[in-house]
């Protein structure tokens, strides 16, 4: 006699976070986390360089203006860090809300708030590629607890 085995919710997320459009979605999140990591090193330089020669603004602000660029700048490589490291679920929950948030700049940018059109639009094309790449990757499923 034989009998149905249905597979563990364990089994079914370990299949689907080794499946082939899964790698894709990793491979397609890490290349755009490092390469915003790399992005974000000139960025610093950048903001340096003109806070550091405003000597007319308040030192209040060009601190606080450094001290976001420094704090941006290491979420995405820590995120970037644990994207390539493995497939943990924080990288992806990370991953996704710094691309929800860079959809949102990219919006406003384009609105005219900010920025140029050009740069809106990379940045548009950067989040939604992003965001299908981590909707699309499936986290490493932690081991089951024994019973």
């Amino acid at each position: 006699m034989s009998e149905d085995v249905t597979p563990s919710d364990y089994e079914v997320a370990l299949n689907a976070s080794k499946s082939p459009k899964s790698r894709l979605g990793w491979t397609i999140l890490r290349l755009i986390l490092v390469l915003e990591s790399l992005a974000g090193l000139v960025v610093l330089w950048q903001t340096f360089s003109g806070v550091l020669g405003d000597t007319g603004a308040p030192a209040g602000l060009r601190a606080s203006i450094i001290i976001s660029v420094v704090l941006s700048w290491i979420w995405v490589a820590v995120t970037a860090y644990g994207a390539v490291k493995g497939t943990p679920s924080w990288a992806r929950g990370s991953a996704i809300t710094i691309h929800i948030l860079m959809f949102s700049a990219a919006v406003g940018i384009l609105q005219g708030i900010l920025g140029t059109v050009a740069v809106g639009i990379a940045l548009l094309l950067v989040a939604i590629i992003a965001i299908i790449g981590t909707v699309i990757a499936r986290p490493t499923p932690p081991e089951p607890l024994d019973e």
